[in-house]
């Protein structure tokens, strides 16, 4: 596998950050036997991944944390992971400009430097788990027009009939909690603002936008996301977007959770292909995708 930790001063951000960048390569378990320009065609442009991490996360936890490096090689699919400090993917008006550096620096950074991406609309995918679920939301409908699946894992959207200025989804209770607990999570300032998804949404719809596919993520015993999680999918689908719900009995607001979402993303949900394995290899192992 290819494996990359970029660290680059961003304007947007006003400092250094880093990013962690998933490559394809070459992978012993399919790629003996094929000659070197078969497997690094200069020609080949591969599918992108965009993974945004959860509160308190960074860059590298999706590497540390789950086997996305493996399936990311054997899918032929970069995984762009950025790190976001906490900031919730907004951006802030004394601050970080944490979503314009996302939606557009790193964006024509990434694009600009690995010319073997392919920026085209359908092979390109967002998706993040927990807080990075609400960022992946949000950049999948103001940036419909990039992105054809959206990955929203252990989040979803709080229904409409939430009562203003006091926290009632789980998201924002669990970070209630931990802020009164003294954790070193910082509260958003107010006058951050805060996307209207369901405006956006129907908005999007009315304009006649072409919406990415949602793939809503959940364990059913996940006290912070399930409810938001169920609602979500309920709502996209009364408004016709297309929608695949994945609720698994048992699982919480966990590392083992969204590790099988992640299997599953490249085995089952996202538009990638998995490598073929060469004469050479063929009958060596068992090459087919593990099922749940």
């Amino acid at each position: 596998m290819a494996v990359m930790r970029l660290n680059f001063f961003s304007r947007e951000l006003g400092m250094a950050t880093n990013v962690t960048a998933i490559l394809p390569s070459f992978d012993q378990g399919f790629d003996v036997g094929y000659p070197l320009k078969d497997i690094y065609g200069p020609e080949e442009k591969f599918p992108v991944l965009w993974l945004l991490h959860g509160g308190s996360g960074d860059d590298a936890d999706y590497l540390n944390w789950t086997n996305v490096a493996r399936y990311a090689v054997e899918y032929n699919c970069a995984v762009i992971c950025p790190c976001d400090y906490n900031a919730g993917y907004s951006d802030y008006p004394r601050g970080g400009k944490y979503y314009r550096y996302l939606t557009e620096e790193l964006w024509n950074f990434i694009f600009s430097r690995f010319p073997n991406l392919s920026d085209k609309r359908e092979d390109n995918f967002i998706g993040g788990l927990s807080m990075g679920s609400g960022g992946a939301l949000k950049m999948a409908l103001d940036k419909c027009d990039r992105f054809s699946y959206a990955l929203i894992m252990s989040g979803g959207i709080p229904p409409k009939s939430s009562g203003a200025g006091k926290p009632t989804t789980g998201h924002a209770q669990f970070r209630e909690r931990m802020i009164a607990a003294g954790w070193a999570m910082p509260k958003q300032p107010h006058d951050v603002p805060h996307s209207d998804i369901h405006n956006t949404v129907e908005t999007k719809i009315a304009q006649g936008a072409n919406l990415p596919v949602f793939i809503m993520a959940c364990g059913d015993k996940d006290p912070i996301a399930y409810n938001g999680s169920v609602y979500g999918a309920k709502y996209l689908k009364e408004l016709g977007c297309e929608v695949i719900q994945f609720i698994l009995p048992d699982y919480r607001h966990e590392w083992d959770f969204w590790e099988i979402c992640l299997r599953k993303a490249f085995a089952e949900w996202l538009p990638v292909k998995r490598k073929v394995v060469s004469g050479l290899l063929a009958g060596t192992w068992d090459a087919d995708p593990v099922k749940e």
